[in-house]
């Protein structure tokens, strides 16, 4: 996932659902940018249109992250949730090092997700 930000431009919104923004809601639709203006000088414009759904498409949750021992999801209301893969004892299995290498997974999982 590349992460990019936009200093200085005129963002329209055109939502279908909510009139206003909602904090942690995903939102699925069109971002485009517009062909600058004689008139503006203060950045560029960009527009948001929210795509129809219809209602009887299924939302599944959003793979974030998927490694060897965790896979990170988004569920549809915008929370995250970490499942675990099936565990796989054999004669080698330590539990030390699985317990290393599970919080390695979550923490590049959440590394990107959470500014400090």
């Amino acid at each position: 996932m590349n992460k990019n930000r936009l200093l200085c431009i005129n963002l329209d919104i055109l939502l279908q659902t909510d009139s206003l923004l909602r904090d942690r809601k995903r939102y699925l639709g069109l971002l485009r940018r517009k062909l600058p203006s004689e008139g503006n000088t203060y950045g560029d414009q960009y527009e948001f249109e929210e795509m129809k759904v219809p209602l009887t498409v299924c939302h599944r949750n959003v793979h974030l992250f998927i490694g060897q021992y965790v896979t990170l999801t988004c569920r549809p209301n915008g929370s995250l949730r970490l499942n675990f893969k099936n565990l796989k004892i054999d004669t080698d299995f330590c539990v030390e090092t699985y317990c290393l290498e599970v919080a390695n997974e979550i923490r590049m999982a959440l590394k990107d997700l959470i500014e400090n």
